[in-house]
């Protein structure tokens, strides 16, 4: 069950692995800026809208079947790349998204150093090169990201790492 999609990245539960998204936010400030005539002392306010900014957050682990390095290190390669965000199926919104923060947080390690488990959070600001105006839509290039990991893991490995989880 696919619960959202970027740029070929797919959140969600799957035969081999769950990344379930634990938190989704989605949000755009109205920017606004007063200019003062000086030959007629009439105030104007101008009001724009700022890029819309969306995070993510999701938890990792070898239990589930990710690798939460090899999660981090294949999504840096993601970064500065643009894709509409799909969630429930539907775009959250008509413009593209470009991952500019990834951070992994909340890690456990094994003795070895090895990173058992963590939480990825991923932002995202929309691009205003591809926003709606005046009914048009201008495309940029992107780049397409395939989802692997570095690491192969044994049974062994699921075992001791469900092991730690409990």
């Amino acid at each position: 069950m696919k619960q959202a999609e970027w740029n070929n990245i797919t959140w969600g539960t799957s035969g081999k692995q769950m990344a379930h998204l634990k938190s989704f936010k989605i949000s755009q400030k109205l920017k606004t800026e007063e200019q003062e005539n000086q030959s007629t002392g009439n105030k104007t306010i101008i009001k724009s809208l700022e890029p819309e900014v969306l995070n993510i957050t999701y938890s990792t682990s070898f239990a589930v079947g990710l690798d939460s390095r090899g999660e981090f290190e294949m999504l840096k390669k993601c970064a500065g790349m643009q894709d509409v965000f799909i969630l429930g199926g539907q775009k959250v919104s008509k413009t593209r998204f470009s991952l500019d923060e990834i951070e992994l947080s909340n890690t456990v390690l094994d003795n070895n150093g090895r990173i058992l488990s963590g939480e990825l959070s991923l932002n995202f600001n929309s691009d205003d090169k591809t926003s709606s105006k005046g009914g048009k839509e201008t495309k940029t290039k992107t780049a397409t990201a395939k989802k692997k990991s570095s690491f192969s893991l044994t049974p062994e490995d699921y075992a001791k790492a469900k092991a730690l989880v409990k």
